[in-house]
């Protein structure tokens, strides 16, 4: 458990935290609660990754700690505000995992009792900020369903997920879902202008985000360019039975700086996306994407049958890495690799 500094999309620090131009409606309904005491003691703030979710995460939680809110959001002079930005504020608790994509444990759960059971260090909300939410393995998720249970009458639960669907059922059904859809494509590309991503390489980057603007920022980013152009290299090269696939998942279960697997994984997707509209609607993908796609055995819709059926599987591997199983990525990794090499045999 540790206390943070909110930080702005491009990784500035962001006194007075705000929501996201899309997050509009969402942030107006919440405000609304909280201005007539209607709101729930917890909220399940999801989508997919690149959203922006923990920025409306913390936009909230400094308008709860905020002594005087102006326009509806958290002043940032206060000394409640202060508190916050100095990361010294007694009355909210950030719960992570201690590494990077590991698990939330049963013993950080655990930990809630005390912050729960004592009173307000400043008379206010206290808030309890705990994500990625999905990281809860059943242990740690039945420990939390308690004090969901049992809410103090002034703590509210933030809890952020890229996937709900990974999460108790029951505690589901004690959250408030704050659910945030894709962003129209305007909207997005007219807020990544304002963050400097700009012209063809922002509507590239937005369309291998799944249409996500964070993430799209993120992938604008030299490294995650070098990555992913390495990366489809070698699906290429495989395509021509020119490698092992045992070989190159030992490279890519750690893609290492500028990407992970699951980032990888979806690149995978958003390939064979193109390659399928490419073949179904007469239209030009990128050079190599096409050269792919000209490999393919047959010609005829069912040429495409093999592509349908390796992207669900794409889809399930994400699902095993975004939820709490904790699979084997090397494994993982070559199966999907001696899969995509038999598309093309």
């Amino acid at each position: 458990m540790s206390q943070e500094v909110s930080r702005d999309p491009v990784g500035r620090q962001a006194p007075v935290p705000s929501p996201l131009p899309w997050q509009g409606a969402q942030w107006q309904r919440l405000g609304a609660q909280w201005n007539t005491g209607r709101c729930p003691h917890a909220l399940l703030i999801s989508g997919q990754p690149g959203l922006g979710k923990r920025q409306f995460a913390d936009a909230f939680a400094a308008l709860l700690l905020c002594d005087q809110p102006r326009h509806g959001l958290a002043c940032g002079e206060c000394r409640g505000c202060q508190l916050r930005i100095a990361g010294s504020h007694p009355d909210i608790l950030y719960i992570a995992p201690e590494k990077p994509q590991g698990p939330l444990k049963v013993e950080q759960i655990r930990q809630l009792g005390e912050f729960v059971g004592r009173t307000s260090g400043r008379e206010g909300a206290r808030v309890v900020q705990l994500a990625p939410a999905e990281a809860m393995n059943i242990n740690a998720a039945n420990a939390l369903l308690k004090n969901l249970e049992e809410p103090s009458g002034s703590v509210i639960f933030l809890l952020i997920t890229d996937s709900p669907s990974g999460l108790l059922p029951t505690i589901r059904s004690r959250c408030q879902s704050i659910a945030f859809p894709v962003p129209p494509q305007q909207v997005a590309l007219r807020w990544l202008s304002d963050v400097g991503v700009t012209g063809e390489a922002a509507e590239r980057a937005l369309t291998l985000s799944g249409g996500a603007p964070i993430q799209a920022v993120a992938l604008s980013e030299p490294e995650a360019q070098e990555v992913r152009e390495k990366f489809l290299a070698d699906l290429t090269v495989l395509s021509r039975a020119g490698a092992s696939p045992v070989e190159l998942a030992g490279r890519w279960e750690n893609p290492g700086e500028g990407a992970d697997l699951t980032l990888l994984l979806q690149f995978w997707q958003n390939w064979i996306t193109q390659m399928l509209k490419a073949r179904s609607t007469d239209t030009t993908a990128d050079s190599q994407v096409m050269g792919l796609l000209q490999r393919l055995p047959g010609s005829g819709p069912e040429s495409l049958r093999p592509l349908f059926g390796f992207y669900d599987q794409l889809l399930k591997a994400k699902q095993l890495l975004s939820g709490n199983s904790n699979p084997n990525k090397r494994l993982l990794v070559e199966e999907l690799l001696i899969r995509w090499a038999r598309i093309f045999r």
